[in-house]
């Protein structure tokens, strides 16, 4: 959790991702990231410092997470999958990567526009090994139980594949999948069934014409009119860079979703 603002939203997503896992349990987990207790750098100091004067001191910030979370657990059905909560002190990354523990299925990060939230979602998609889903600060789960219908951007890649692998739990609780493919593209293949890697779970194949919009712009658009929950696609990019270095389509995915994005790398 990296603001107060998202905490309904991220947890909102994470019920929706437990309900798909029998027994499942959710870890809300928020990161105290402290100048005064940190063994960073001094220019990683003075920037958190600097933060402290816009956003509140690393208390005010985890006092206002709380509080979020105290708001959202007081409307939660207590028959669903019991939620914990975490605090750790120390950096965004680390504390990520060291929660990451082997049974952990999956991460949930909102893209929040702050760096605790940049430096979350690189240390999950790059340093977990763990599926995440990115989510929309302001996104609510509203009357939906479950990730009913899950759009995928289907192209022949093996990232791709890989995160439609990772998405396997989600995508079995379905009610209905469209694996979305943009004609014309030079990873597209003329069938699309051939890219798809999963032999015992049938989408819908959608082939749809480019347009002059962006190839990301176009997929989420094409995801809202099929009234999609969540969409899966690959992560493209490298480790430790910031944001704005994810390959091409991911990073307009980024900027453009308002749907929650299944990501793996």
């Amino acid at each position: 959790m990296t603001s107060a603002a998202s905490v309904p939203a991220a947890l909102d997503a994470a019920a929706l991702a437990a309900s798909a896992l029998a027994g499942a349990s959710i870890e809300a987990l928020d990161v105290v990231v402290d100048p005064g207790h940190m063994m960073a750098s001094s220019e990683e100091v003075s920037i958190q410092q600097l933060r402290a004067l816009r956003e509140g001191s690393a208390q005010e910030r985890a006092q206002a997470v709380r509080a979020a979370f105290d708001g959202w657990m007081a409307g939660r059905d207590p028959g669903a999958a019991p939620v914990l909560w975490r605090s750790v002190t120390g950096a965004e990354t680390d504390s990520v990567v060291g929660e990451a523990a082997p049974d952990v299925a999956l991460m949930v990060v909102p893209h929040d526009a702050n760096m605790d939230a940049s430096d979350a979602l690189h240390a999950a998609i790059f340093a977990t090994g763990k599926p995440v889903i990115l989510v929309p600060p302001t996104w609510r789960a509203n009357a939906r139980t479950h990730f009913a219908h899950i759009a995928v951007g289907l192209i022949d890649d093996d990232t791709m594949r890989r995160a439609i692998i990772a998405a396997e739990p989600w995508l079995r609780g379905a009610g209905r999948i469209s694996a979305i493919s943009i004609e014309g593209g030079s990873n597209v293949t003329a069938d699309p069934a051939a890219m798809w890697p999963l032999a015992t779970i049938a989408p819908d194949f959608l082939k749809v014409p480019p347009t002059d919009e962006p190839t990301a712009t176009r997929l989420v658009r094409e995801a809202d009119q099929l009234d999609a929950d969540l969409l899966v696609a690959g992560a493209y990019g490298h480790m430790e860079l910031m944001e704005w270095l994810f390959g091409g389509v991911t990073r307009e995915l980024l900027q453009v979703a308002d749907l929650p994005l299944l990501l793996a790398h």
